[in-house]
């Protein structure tokens, strides 16, 4: 026994809480009211029962994907021991993460700690009581101590949130606190996947596919607002497999033909998503791109793992996760802010 085999047998029997492709045709094209129906016919009814109108339609449609996702996930650490619970805890470390940085920006633009942490997904370490608690502190340093004191989102990225907190004492800037947060995370989750050694292997691909892909976006992001490749080299995550230097050959490319030439060798699945925008410039829709290809890759790939390894939990939480995206994309074609057609093609079905 490796220790996965009691908490990937549990997850196997909930994959019931997975919409499958005939569901999502029976979701797709529909107004937002449709919408709201038929996924009460779903796995979503609970939710749907549960919801809150208040915040209207669309609203009530983002507080249930929010829910079911929370449903899904919550505790699953709990059904593992030793290495394999350190394995699960890295795969859900990204929800830690944005909960902190949600905090730390509500605190610098003084949003109200409901109102910031309303949709957050606490399946980590950050408690919904904690986020709460940290987003009622008076300013970002102290939110920043708070956090650090009680080793969150981990030790590693608590220790440095220290100095980045009297950092931002000094310079108030945000953006530095954020990257000082993503990428001690992003290095503490490689690490453990790591150091778990082949029974982790395929979810670690899966985590460096992201990591690259951030990271290409990155790079191109900094070519536009930091032309010759002045940006700093520390914006980018660690963990991934693309070598710095042909991130900063992407920033400093002074075509976009040049940024594709630079960009994509390193993946074979970068090319399409590069080549649109190389005609058109939109960073959006190729970061959508990037993700619809990485999920179906990363799906199928844990779909058939090792059920004595990680790969059934990384399924489990990315499934959750692909289905959580595919809500907003249908919410998105519901309320016309993107076509039926494109929603459709940007569904990734987990199962």
């Amino acid at each position: 026994m490796t220790g996965y085999d009691y908490g990937n047998a549990r997850l196997r029997a909930r994959r019931g809480a997975l919409l499958r492709q005939e569901h999502y045709a029976g979701l797709a094209g529909r107004d937002l009211p449709a919408l709201l129906a038929a996924l009460a016919a779903t796995c979503y009814r609970a939710q749907a029962a549960a919801a809150d109108a208040a915040g209207g339609q669309l609203g009530q449609l983002s507080r249930m994907a929010r829910d079911h996702l929370l449903a899904g996930l919550a505790g699953i650490g709990g059904l593992y021991r030793a290495r394999p619970r350190d394995v699960v805890a890295a795969l859900l470390s990204p929800f830690d993460v944005d909960a902190v940085l949600t905090v730390l920006r509500a605190r610098h633009h003084q949003i109200p700690a409901e109102v910031a942490c309303h949709l957050l997904v606490p399946v980590g370490g950050v408690t919904a009581q904690i986020a709460l608690q940290a987003a009622r502190e008076p300013d970002l340093p102290a939110a920043a101590r708070f956090l650090a004191a009680r080793r969150l989102p981990d030790p590693d990225t608590a220790a440095a949130l220290g100095p980045a907190q009297r950092r931002y004492e000094i310079d108030a800037d945000l953006a530095r606190v954020e990257q000082t947060v993503a990428r001690s995370a992003r290095a503490r989750q490689a690490a453990t996947l790591a150091a778990a050694g082949p029974e982790a292997a395929l979810a670690a691909v899966a985590v460096r596919r992201e990591t690259d892909d951030l990271n290409l976006l990155l790079a191109l992001r900094l070519r536009a607002t930091a032309p010759g490749g002045s940006g700093e080299a520390d914006a980018f995550l660690p963990g991934g497999s693309v070598p710095l230097p042909r991130l900063r050959a992407v920033q400093r490319a002074a075509s976009r033909a040049d940024a594709v030439t630079a960009a994509a060798p390193a993946h074979p699945a970068w090319h399409g998503p590069l080549t649109a925008w190389a005609q058109d410039g939109d960073l959006a829709a190729m970061h959508a791109d990037l993700e619809t290809g990485r999920l179906h890759t990363s799906l199928r790939a844990l779909r058939n793992a090792d059920p004595l390894g990680a790969g059934p939990a990384a399924h489990y939480v990315l499934g959750h996760q692909a289905q959580a995206r595919n809500l907003r994309l249908l919410a998105q074609a519901a309320v016309r802010a993107i076509s039926h057609e494109e929603a459709s093609r940007q569904l990734v079905t987990p199962i």
